[in-house]
């Protein structure tokens, strides 16, 4: 009998049993759709799984050196992704349309770049701009490569698939009435409420959780490199994470900047000092509505973590939580806290709705914060 070896964090090993066991009984569905929270290795697994139904090995699967293993991890082969792009992007010319010896990128370029990028590292969240989707076109891409695969099994990689526009879902839900021979899809979605549910429907749902802390901060410094600080990856970085290697990268990288402006909101709020916070806020050139709301959750996790300071539990961003000194601020108790969050994730939903500027929703945020407090 033919063995499978799924590698990932021990945290995700029984949703990795799962599919091993289908794999070795032969019964793995044509489509499965893997779930869970941004940055924690949704790719990394479906690109495991993709080496493992491609394998041809005799033994043991994926053995990483068959032409199934080499195919699946071949970042120029575009047509085993399918991957949300901007407007433009997605317009392109393919390759087989544009004149000889022509520097102009094609689809396949754009597309392949985004490959990489995915290889180099699974875990990141900020791969595709908030305005990229996967549209009808992307869509119809895949379907036609259908009669270039030959024999080989083919698998599909839809990353981010609940970015199907309305025409892309209709026609994808098309192609999973009537999946091809040895042709399998392998869909990752952080928000599978925003599918289909007729497509849901047609595929083996699969949710990965979280890592714990210490799987995070493993892998987050296994991404960074041989030539990284362990240090980088900080206390807060990890808790900020919330079991998030992809997001323990990103605040590596962004977090000392966004924890030390939300620290200065509360105390420029609490101290009524608008000038100061209207002026900070400009510098920082918070007008996208997706980097307003980054700031706002990392604020979210600030008030969190000042409540739980009032009531001794464990800090999950400890350095940012002591540059408030909340003792100084006698006046602010527990439930005072939990208005604030109320209204921060009031404003980062109006903020999401992008009907007001988000410049506008924070001023206002931060004079209505802790309004009777100060």
């Amino acid at each position: 009998m033919i063995e499978y070896r799924l590698n990932g964090p021990v945290s995700q090993e029984r949703q990795r049993i799962r599919l091993m066991a289908a794999l070795r009984e032969n019964r793995f569905p044509q489509a499965i759709l893997i779930d869970g929270p941004v940055g924690i290795g949704k790719k990394a697994l479906a690109i495991e799984v993709a080496k493992a139904l491609q394998c041809s090995d005799p033994g043991l699967r994926p053995c990483g050196h068959c032409f199934g293993c080499k195919m699946a991890v071949d970042q120029g082969v575009t047509e085993n992704w399918v991957v949300p792009m901007e407007s433009k992007e997605a317009h392109a010319k393919s390759a087989d349309e544009v004149s000889a010896g022509s520097s102009a990128k094609t689809v396949q370029d754009f597309k392949q770049a985004y490959i990489e990028e995915i290889f180099k590292n699974p875990y990141r969240i900020d791969i595709f701009s908030a305005g990229a989707e996967i549209s009808v076109g992307l869509i119809r891409s895949m379907t036609a490569a259908f009669a270039l695969k030959g024999d080989r099994v083919r698998v599909v990689i839809v990353a981010e698939a609940d970015r199907m526009n309305d025409s892309a879902s209709n026609a994808f839900l098309k192609t999973l009435e009537d999946v091809p021979p040895n042709t399998y899809f392998i869909l990752t979605t952080s928000s599978r409420e925003k599918m289909l549910q007729t497509i849901r429907s047609r595929c083996l749902a699969l949710h990965l959780l979280p890592l714990s802390d210490e799987e995070v901060r493993s892998e987050a410094i296994r991404m960074l490199g041989e030539d990284a600080d362990p240090d980088e990856v900080t206390e807060d970085a990890v808790g900020l994470a919330v079991g998030s290697p992809g997001k323990a990268l990103y605040y590596v990288g962004a977090g000392k900047r966004w924890c030390e402006m939300s620290a200065s909101f509360v105390k420029y709020s609490l101290l009524s000092q608008y000038y100061e916070l209207f002026e900070m806020l400009s510098e920082a050139e918070l007008e996208d509505a997706a980097e307003a709301n980054r700031f706002l959750e990392v604020l979210s996790f600030l008030l969190s973590d000042l409540m739980r300071a009032k009531s001794g539990a464990k800090l999950r961003i400890p350095a940012t939580t002591a540059l408030v000194n909340i003792d100084a601020f006698p006046q602010v108790d527990v439930p005072a806290l939990e208005r604030a969050l109320a209204t921060v994730q009031e404003t980062m939903s109006r903020i999401a709705s992008r009907r007001t500027s988000p410049m506008v929703l924070l001023q206002s945020l931060s004079i209505k914060l802790f309004e009777g407090c100060r």
